[in-house]
This record gives structure tokens, C-alpha cells and sequence, in this order.
């Protein structure tokens, strides 16, 4: 009984994890000689550069919950104060306005006194309010949603280097069910985007002095976190704890050619020759390698992978004396607007944000190139370095060359999420029932952020492994049974005669108290208003197997599903006092 994961990247190692952590033999591969794929942290002449990711989002659990089973908890850092980021619009620097949520403002005082948008853009913001409901059906792109309610301002210098810059995607082609399915629901439920993200902080603060007993409520800490020897020092822990399981083997340097399925399980074709044989698989790697494995024994699926575009993106990191410095520089770096002369899509002053990133007396600086800049990949290494340099030096007034340059170049490998994304990954999914033992997982399916991949290779691993234990990898379940999950075991403070269930079991408009929350996940949920002991409500569920729409007092937050399972509730007595069953 042998599980094949295709894919050596955050996903595929979370899932080999946990199918070790269980017992379940299994055999990881990935083509490249290291693992970790995108995920790489370099260490120079003391400074910590980062070639992929830099940081993850606490408020998704995930990331936070796998660093402190591997007993990294004492590594995890925070921004350093002040947090101040600035809009490049109009040739000049503008702070960020204080009290900004997902692009909406949840304060009125900051966001009225901002010099990021004149009188008359103001004005067009205001038009939200007494704008009635969009009735359009299906999924939309972000950017016409947010035009037709807030103008074209907010969605030129906040919404597309913001959302736009996380998923690598053209705003105006980016998919509201898949990345903001929030905002649909609160204009559904509030009408105005404004009222709904003014409503949702003043029921934040609720919850938060509530949960301070009564006090004055504790200033929100920064949702970015990291580790202090960068990203991959988690990589590094995963990979050392994996090795110690007696049932994973990893192999490396190990390229996959083709994955034929049956009744029985799965044949993995290695270059070479060699074939492996597993019970179930989980293909973590990125889609289009998935599609090409899939091509001869599921061309369906395989093309419906095959739809999921992707764009090209860069990272250059620059070093610099702080003697080549303007006095006045300040910031964690700053977003570039759209129609602004730069090839530099955003830039992070990375040692001003994260502590230990590089010496005393320098500076180090990380620029990101998107994908909507193609004519830049076109060029070599060293011009587009220079180019970067120059962005960033022209842009701050730094003088002189780097004197440490990096680029790390990723062709092809950023998942576009554009309109009817989620459609895609259900028809791909669909395609593949009759296969329950063959799951996908990773970046190109339902969240791109690390705690987003691992919670999706952690489920992958959970439901594999579920199947397996009950003989069901060759049998088709319906999709009453898959859906089927156990809640998360509470505390044993005291019982209770009603049924508990996992939160995303929970049926759309009920009610329900939420029991327990998974070790190590309270603190992360809680900034978001989210603890045991609160009543909540599930507002709506993006279809296609988005995150959940969760009610908090007023508030709406999105919680992925895969977190909702981790989160135990009882549903709430109806009016005659029973629970609806």
C-alpha cells in the first residue's frame, strides 16, 4: 500500500509528511536536485536573500501550525515597527493609508485625508454608497467589480498592485469567486462595499475588546510573518523530519514522464525506464507537468489543466552601502501604480522590514517583476538586473551600483486565476472521480500563498490516506461521502449533548458555536474575530470548493475549506428548540 506524490515543492512535502506522520509508506519525487521548488533562501556575506517567497499570512493557519509542529515557533518573526508602505503614483510616494483593509478602507479619518486620491476620486468612492447591488451571475473579474462601485482610482493605485500583484494577474483579469469571494458577499449583504468593510472592523473591535475583557483592544499585529533564517529554513525542517520517517523514500533528480491509473492504483513512468507502483497518488507538482503526466489516461482532466494560463514573473534582490542612501529613506518599500514608468511591479526594503536580512552599515532590496511585464523576461540576466537597479535607484535616490545583485527567474510557473478559475479546477476534478486514490494539490488549484499550498497537500495526504485505511482507493464514493468530515477534537472541559461538527459541514444561513479550534490555530484566527465560544454564521459558500463565507458578528471573513475542518462548532437551537439535523 504505497502512495506515489509527484512533486517536490511545499505542497508535495507537506503531503509526504503527513502520509509519514501517519505511517503510510509513500514515495516522494521531484525532477529538480533540490527540493523545496520555488521556495529558497540564500545566505551571502550576511545577508539572508530570498529568492522566492519572503513571508506567508498568519491569519491562514497552515504555514503557522506546520512551523511549530516542527518546533519552529521560536523562529517565527514579524514585520519591525514603523509598518509604513508607500504607493508609487504620480512620480512620488504617498503612505498607504492607515487603517486599510482588502483594498476597502476601515477607517473613515485616514482614508479621507489621503493624498492617494483627489476630492473628485473621493467623491466617485462615495457614488458605493447608493449604488444598488451588481446582479450579474457567475464569476467576474475583480477589477470591473471594484470599478463599477469605487472608480477607477482605487483599483489603478490600491486593488491591481495589491491583489493584482499577490496573484500575478491583471486585475481586470483576475476572478472575484476565486481570490475575493468576500466582497460579493458583502455587497449581497450590505449593498455598499464601504458600509460593509466599516461594519466588519467596528464588529472586529467588538470582538477584540471582548476578548481583552473589556479594555481598550490590542493594536492588530502585522498578518505577514516569517522565519528568522528566511523561507526556507522551513523547507529544511520539513525535509529533515521527513527523512527520519522509516516509510517515506524521496527521491530526487527524478523526472516523471507519464502516470497511467486503473482500478487498482497508479503507474508512475520514470525517464529511464523504470516504472513505480502505488495505491493512490497525489500529483503536487505545477499543472501543466500534472497535465502532461495525465495526458494519456485522463486527456479530460489533462486539458482542463491545461486551461489554467501562466505568466512569467522574476525576483531581483539588490545590496547596497547605507552611505548610498538619501537620509530621508524610509518604509518597509512601496507598490507601483498602474501607468507608472517603471518595469518594477513592487520593491521591499527588506532589511528595514524583516530583522537579521543583512549587515550593519547596508541595505537590502528585493524587487518583483510581473508577469504583465513580458517583454522584460525576454532579457538576459544582467540587463535585467540593470534595469531593476535602475527602477529602484531612480525610484528612491540611491546612488551608485549594488554591490550584490541576485535574480531568480520563474518562466511559466505563476498560476493566472482569471475569470471561471474555480470552473476549471472542478471540471479537472470531475474528471478524475472515478480515480478517488488520485488527488491534486499545489498553487494552481485554490490558493497560491505556502500556508494556502500546505494546507491543500496536508488535506490531499488526510483524504488519501482516509481511503486507503478504509479499502476504498478502488471504489468511486459518492459525492455525499466525500464530502463527510470529522470535526477536530475539542478539550475535554465538559460534554455536551449536542452533535458536533467540523465548520465546513455546517448548511448555508445556520447558526452555529464554535467548540474548539485546532492546537496552535486560536491566536491566528482570533485577530480575524474568530474564537471559541463566538456564534457564527455561514454566510455563503463559493461554489466550486472556494472558502466559505463566515459570519462574525457583522463581519465577513473568507476561511478556506480545509481550515473550516479543522474548527469544531455546535449548531444553534432553532426557534423551537431543537437542532436541525
Amino acid at each position: 500500500m504505497t502512495v506515489l506524490v509527484v512533486g517536490g515543492g511545499i505542497t508535495g512535502l507537506a503531503s509526504a509528511y503527513a502520509l509519514g506522520r501517519a505511517g503510510v509508506p509513500t514515495v516522494l519525487l521531484d525532477a529538480a536536485p533540490r527540493l523545496g521548488g520555488k521556495v529558497r533562501t540564500e545566505s551571502v556575506d550576511g545577508f539572508v536573500v530570498e529568492h522566492g517567497p519572503d513571508s506567508f499570512v498568519s491569519y491562514r493557519p497552515a504555514g503557522l501550525q506546520l512551523c511549530r509542529e516542527l518546533g519552529l515557533g521560536d523562529a517565527i518573526i514579524r514585520p519591525q515597527e514603523p509598518r509604513t508602505v508607500f504607493v508609487r503614483a504620480g512620480g512620488r510616494f504617498i503612505r498607504f493609508p492607515d487603517g486599510m483593509g482588502l483594498v476597502l478602507p476601515t477607517k473613515f479619518r485616514p482614508f479621507l485625508t489621503s493624498e492617494l486620491f483627489s476630492p473628485l476620486e473621493k467623491l466617485r468612492m462615495g457614488l458605493d454608497l447608493v449604488l444598488p447591488r451588481d446582479g450579474t451571475e457567475g464569476d467576474v473579474a475583480v477589477g470591473p467589480f471594484l470599478r463599477r462601485r469605487l472608480g477607477r482610482a482605487l483599483v489603478d493605485r490600491l486593488a491591481g498592485p495589491l491583489i493584482g500583484g499577490v496573484y500575478g494577474t491583471p486585475i481586470d483579469e483576475l476572478s472575484l469567486d476565486a481570490v475575493v469571494p468576500q466582497l460579493r458577499e458583502s455587497e449581497r449583504l450590505h449593498r455598499s462595499l464601504l458600509l460593509a468593510s466599516l461594519s466588519d472592523a467596528r464588529a472586529r473591535a467588538r470582538s477584540s475588546r471582548a476578548s481583552s475583557d473589556g479594555g481598550p483592544p490590542a493594536v492588530a499585529p502585522s498578518p505577514f510573518v516569517t522565519l528568522a533564517g528566511g523561507t526556507q529554513q522551513l523547507v529544511d525542517a520539513l525535509v529533515e523530519a521527513i527523512r527520519s520517517m522509516p516509510s517515506v523514500e524521496i527521491r530526487q533528480d527524478t523526472t516523471a514522464d507519464s502516470l497511467e491509473i486503473d482500478g487498482r492504483g497508479a503507474t508512475l513512468r520514470i525517464r529511464g525506464g523504470e516504472q513505480l507502483r502505488g495505491e493512490a497518488a497525489i500529483l503536487a507538482a505545477p499543472a501543466p507537468v500534472t497535465a502532461a503526466l495525465l495526458e494519456s489516461s485522463a486527456s479530460e482532466a489533462s486539458r482542463h489543466l491545461r486551461a489554467i494560463p501562466h505568466g512569467t514573473t522574476a525576483v531581483v534582490n539588490l545590496a547596497y552601502r547605507d552611505a548610498q542612501l538619501p537620509d530621508e529613506l524610509a518604509g518597509h518599500g512601496f507598490l507601483v501604480a498602474r501607468n507608472e514608468p517603471l518595469m518594477i511591479s513592487a520593491c521591499t526594503l527588506s532589511s528595514r522590514k524583516w530583522a537579521g536580512r543583512a549587515p550593519d552599515g547596508t541595505l537590502l532590496v528585493r524587487a518583483f517583476i510581473g508577469a504583465t511585464h513580458a517583454s522584460a523576461h525576454g532579457e538576459t540576466d544582467e540587463a535585467l538586473m540593470a534595469r531593476a537597479h535602475a527602477d529602484v535607484a531612480g525610484a528612491l535616490g540611491i546612488r551608485g551600483l549594488p554591490i550584490l545583485t541576485r535574480i531568480s527567474r520563474f518562466p511559466g510557473a505563476m498560476p493566472h486565476y482569471t475569470v471561471g478559475h474555480l470552473g476549471r479546477v472542478a471540471a479537472a476534478e470531475a474528471s478524475l472521480a472515478r480515480f478517488p486514490a488520485l488527488r491534486l494539490a499545489g498553487g494552481a488549484y485554490r490558493g497560491v500563498g505556502l500556508p494556502d499550498c500546505i494546507g491543500q497537500g496536508r488535506a490531499a495526504a488526510d483524504a488519501v490516506a482516509a481511503l486507503l485505511s478504509l479499502g476504498a482507493a478502488r471504489e468511486a464514493p459518492g459525492p455525499a461521502a466525500m464530502e463527510t468530515r470529522a470535526a477536530p477534537a475539542a478539550e475535554p472541559t465538559h460534554r455536551s449533548a449536542a452533535p458536533r461538527f467540523a465548520l465546513d459541514a455546517v448548511p448555508v444561513g445556520r447558526n452555529a458555536t464554535v467548540v474548539s479550534i485546532e492546537a496552535g490555530h486560536d491566536g491566528d484566527l482570533a485577530m480575524e474575530g474568530l474564537a471559541p465560544g463566538m456564534t457564527v454564521t455561514i454566510a455563503a459558500r463559493t461554489p466550486l470548493g472556494g472558502p466559505l463565507v463566515v459570519g462574525v458578528g457583522r463581519a465577513r471573513i473568507a476561511v478556506a475549506r480545509s481550515v473550516a475542518a479543522q474548527i469544531a462548532v455546535e449548531l444553534v437551537e432553532d426557534a423551537t428548540g431543537k437542532v436541525p439535523r
